[in-house]
């Protein structure tokens, strides 16, 4: 579909324009420099802010005002806090422990809830909520496996605020729970080591990675089962959709590149190489431009999913592994 469509601009003699991307600000998490960077897009500036131990993943809330980074820890110091970062200042505006949530690792805002976030604390087997204003755990709950890693969650629909997804590396599975009651709906066996997780917008598939297999699985969250499964995608190490639920997208360290995947037929539209071990992915508003950490230069790399090409990179801190992109109204100081 995407590749007929720059034929068609080539045949009406028309020049595809490289895309500029409408997003404003972007936050890494730096494993290796015990740091986050903030990103201004449109300036082109960074900043680096210190967070603590072993920085994995990023959030930015509703308004681009907040970001969240994870300080999962590393092998001496087992982490427990979050990080909240003022976006138009570049500092941490304070940091929440979360006691007993040891190892927290994938986050995500919660929609419909300005101010929370749900992150996964591995070492206790939960989905924690966070109101990063009030700086206290609103509740845990249970994923009923083991090592779960990353999260995601629907934003339209039924199931926005409602529901959540994680990923659980070492039993292979995705636990769907209820956000409104605080319980686990289920637990379904998916493929061997489970990391990247994405979830269409409206909460009917959740796309799952197996990084041994190479493949990405397709749940049918209705029926609670695999329906399909896409091959060939080196070690799918991370998982995007983007917001009109049209492009996926894997990102594969292993291969140096990203590949770009038609949700509804499940088909490869290309890929993207040369980005020096990838590891992290956010897809922008306008679903077209996104932003992919590199591991291999300590970058985050501007791309264009659709005519699959690298725009700009911004240099980062040390293994930038998670990044958000949004769009905000204020500056961010340089």
């Amino acid at each position: 579909m995407l590749r007929s469509l720059l034929t068609l601009v080539t045949l009406v003699g028309l020049r595809p324009l490289v895309a500029q991307t409408t997003a404003s600000v972007a936050l890494v998490a730096n494993q290796q420099s015990a740091s986050a960077t903030l990103i201004d897009l449109r300036a082109g500036t960074t900043r680096e802010i210190p967070v603590g131990a072993g920085p994995h993943e990023a959030a930015i809330l509703p308004g681009a005002r907040r970001g969240v980074i994870t300080v999962y820890g590393d092998r001496q110091i087992v982490g427990h806090e979050l990080a909240i970062i003022d976006l138009a200042t570049g500092t941490v505006e304070r940091t929440i422990d979360l006691g007993r949530y040891t190892r927290p690792h994938g986050v995500v805002p919660v929609p419909g809830r300005a101010d929370v976030v749900a992150v996964t604390s591995e070492t206790t087997q939960s989905l924690v909520l966070v109101d990063v204003v009030r700086g206290v755990v609103e509740r845990a709950i249970p994923t009923n496996a083991r090592t779960s890693h990353m999260a995601a969650l629907p934003t339209d629909g039924v199931a926005a605020g409602r529901t959540a997804f994680t990923a659980n590396i070492a039993d292979g599975s995705t636990s769907e729970l209820d956000l409104a009651n605080g319980t686990l709906r289920r637990v379904v066996p998916v493929s061997a080591v489970t990391e990247g997780i994405a979830v269409t917008p409206d909460g009917r598939e959740v796309w799952v990675g197996s990084n041994t297999l190479g493949t990405v699985s397709v749940v049918d969250v209705a029926r609670g089962a695999v329906v399909d499964t896409i091959t060939g995608l080196g070690m799918p190490y991370r998982l995007g959709i983007s917001p009109d639920g049209a492009l996926a997208v894997a990102v594969d360290p292993q291969g140096d590149r990203i590949t770009v995947i038609d949700v509804a037929t499940r088909t490869i539209a290309g890929t993207i190489g040369g980005l020096g071990s990838p590891r992290g992915v956010a897809i922008a508003a306008d679903s077209r431009t996104a932003l992919i950490t590199s591991a291999g230069d300590s970058s985050a790399i501007l791309v264009d999913l659709v005519l699959l090409r690298e725009l700009r990179r911004f240099p980062v801190g040390s293994a930038p592994d998670g990044v958000a992109i949004a769009t905000r109204a204020v500056a961010t100081p340089g």
